[in-house]
């Protein structure tokens, strides 16, 4: 696997090729990275305490995991040839004042795109916008959004848009802001867990459930969520 390493670096802008599963991990940052894919891949970026805008290009099929802390994230995703897969999916923890928009534009035909935005929000604020575009001369669009955000404290926003001109396309989305729910937390408890331990449970399953990612990247994730949740 590839690896990019961007830290502290102020307003840059970074053109990256890529070809091959690629880690890109970035802390501290402000910076632009523009991203063209030209064979098939699978992207895991790590982000904490950035603002990051991401301009992608995709040439091939994809699947994109990010994980975020405290970051500000503007994601835009050409996919611009047919027959094309976009699995992208964005967990965030965050206790700042954050925004996150991700652009997925269908400019092919037959490409079907599976958009997964998943975010914990411990106080300040936090805002998602989805935005999946069709234009009318693309065909045969399959285009999915499934965007939650569980509330600790702060306030948060959803805002999942389908900006559609066409009439033969499938695209649904759905959104959620709340809490974990009680009947999943009452299962866990039957089983014999806490509610400390189930909470931990579905912070974990909520946040890493939908990434198609490596062992190793699942433990980066988990040794970032010992500092930043309530283990």
């Amino acid at each position: 696997m590839n690896k990019i390493q961007v830290e502290g670096q102020i307003d840059k802008v970074k053109d990256i090729k890529i070809n091959k599963d690629t880690f890109i991990d970035i802390d501290g940052s402000n910076i632009t990275l523009n991203i063209t894919q030209t064979k098939k891949a699978n992207i895991f970026i790590k982000i904490i305490s950035s603002k990051l805008t991401l301009n992608i290009t995709q040439t091939d099929n994809l699947i994109i995991n990010i994980f975020t802390v405290n970051t500000s994230l503007t994601t835009k995703v050409d996919v611009i040839k047919d027959n094309l897969s976009l699995k992208y999916t964005y967990s965030t923890i965050n206790e700042k004042e954050n925004k996150y928009k991700i652009d997925v534009n269908h400019l092919g035909n037959n490409i079907n795109s599976q958009i997964t935005s998943h975010g914990i929000n411990l106080k300040e604020s936090l805002s998602f916008k989805i935005n999946a575009v069709v234009p009318k001369t693309s065909k045969g669009i399959v285009t999915n959004q499934d965007s939650k955000i569980i509330l600790e404290d702060g306030i948060a926003q959803i805002k999942p848009n389908l900006l559609v001109d066409i009439d033969e396309v499938e695209a649904n989305h759905s959104a959620y802001i709340g809490e974990f729910k009680e009947e999943d937390l009452f299962y866990l408890k039957t089983r014999g867990l806490n509610e400390k331990q189930g909470i931990n449970l579905l912070a974990k399953s909520f946040l890493m459930g939908q990434m198609s990612i490596t062992f190793r990247e699942r433990n980066i994730i988990l040794e970032i969520l010992k500092r930043y949740w309530r283990w």
